[in-house]
């Protein structure tokens, strides 16, 4: 009697598992295009930066610092 209850068992499973499948597989999806978050920089350039520009970096980089804290 168990091999009969555990055969059925199987089976419903199975064709569950067809049903859902065929069902939802016909569903479409849009993909959603995301943006890169991290930019390329050249950090290997011979320029000297100036401190002018250091410093702006600088306390862009301070203030997102203490906004993730």
């Amino acid at each position: 009697m168990f091999y009969i209850w555990h055969t059925l068992l199987i089976a419903a499973f199975i064709a569950v598992a067809y049903g859902l499948g065929y069902r939802f597989g016909k569903t479409k999806y849009k993909v959603k295009k995301v943006k890169p978050i991290v930019t390329l920089v050249d950090t290997w350039s011979d320029k000297e930066t100036s401190h002018k520009d250091w410093l702006r970096g600088y306390h862009k980089w301070k203030k997102q610092s203490k906004h993730k804290n």
